[in-house]
């Protein structure tokens, strides 16, 4: 990389992540030991020996250990604050990043001033599209799907209006939110709009914090000339199981809409995501994997409509 000095600040939260770790640090490597990167990692009180790795694999890289699991919205603002590049890059520890895709993901901020924030591409380990630019949650939009009234809508109008696996290739200038898994932050916006909700323990900080970038006139993209390769959620699955997780994964989204937009839609919106996701586990042509998913998530949804309807 061209001698360009202190590009990117990689912040990285750790906790019972050594396992996907190594194929994480081996891809920034080569920009961190160049001096156009930084790595700033905190330990989140993690069982495992996962600073031991990075500081193995990456002995200029920056190690915070914090006493006690703050969470993922805890450790990042953690790091962030120690940052120092002229972008911030949260990325989780089981993403690998492709050669050149640091730069291309930095260029592409350069060439979008108005984006406080912006996801790469993302598959899966397998090669499954992750679609990262993604609406943000409506009544309208889930029962567009629920009722399948979206199939009568044009593809590329459908991708504009739902996001996420609707959309048709290419850079999206407007997406509602990114997930944090790769998220690349102009500090100017963070500092206007303020960190990452730490009540939102993990899962839905992403979400609320764009909501917040939108509302503070910043918008959303994701750079589509660059693809990270993400394993969905591995330190999740360790440390609570594929039950637990997606629990928590419907109880941070739910705690992101609740702030975004009130208890009362709020739970409209979990009933209509627990209907759909029933919906989908018996619908025709999916694979039983993909049932047993939607099976998960309905129940895990379902317990979030009863929550919200239970007295205070």
């Amino acid at each position: 990389m061209d001698d360009v000095g202190l590009q990117l600040s990689i912040a990285i939260v750790l906790h019972n992540s050594a396992e996907a770790l190594l194929g994480c640090l081996r891809s920034v490597r080569p920009a961190v030991e160049s001096g156009w990167a930084e790595v700033i990692a905190v330990d989140n009180a993690s069982p495992d020996d996962g600073s031991a790795v990075l500081q193995r694999e990456l002995p200029r890289a920056h190690v915070l250990r914090l006493e006690r699991n703050r969470g993922f919205a805890a450790g990042a603002n953690v790091a962030m604050a120690r940052a120092r590049g002229r972008y911030w890059l949260l990325l989780n520890p089981d993403v690998r990043v492709p050669p050149d895709g640091l730069e291309k993901l930095v260029a592409w901020m350069d060439g979008h001033p108005r984006h406080g924030v912006a996801s790469p591409d993302l598959v899966g380990a397998d090669g499954r599209w992750q679609a990262p630019g993604r609406a943000f949650p409506s009544i309208g939009r889930a029962l567009l799907e629920l009722t399948r009234a979206h199939r009568a809508i044009p593809p590329n109008l459908r991708g504009r209006v739902l996001r996420g696996t609707y959309w048709i290739d290419g850079d999206q200038l407007d997406a509602g939110w990114v997930p944090g898994t790769s998220m690349i932050v102009r500090p100017a916006a963070a500092r206007q709009v303020g960190p990452l909700r730490e009540d939102l323990f993990l899962y839905g900080e992403d979400l609320e914090w764009c909501g917040r970038m939108a509302r503070g006139g910043w918008r959303i993209g994701v750079c589509a000339s660059t693809t990270f390769v993400h394993d969905t959620s591995s330190s999740a699955r360790l440390s609570f199981g594929e039950e637990e997780t997606a629990r928590r994964v419907a109880a941070g989204i739910d705690g992101a809409q609740r702030v975004l937009c009130g208890s009362s839609r709020a739970r409209a919106l979990a009933a209509l995501t627990a209907a759909s996701h029933g919906l989908e586990s018996c619908a025709p042509g999916r694979t039983p994997e993909q049932r047993r998913r939607a099976r998960r998530a309905a129940r895990a949804w379902r317990g979030r409509v009863l929550r919200g309807l239970r007295p205070v």
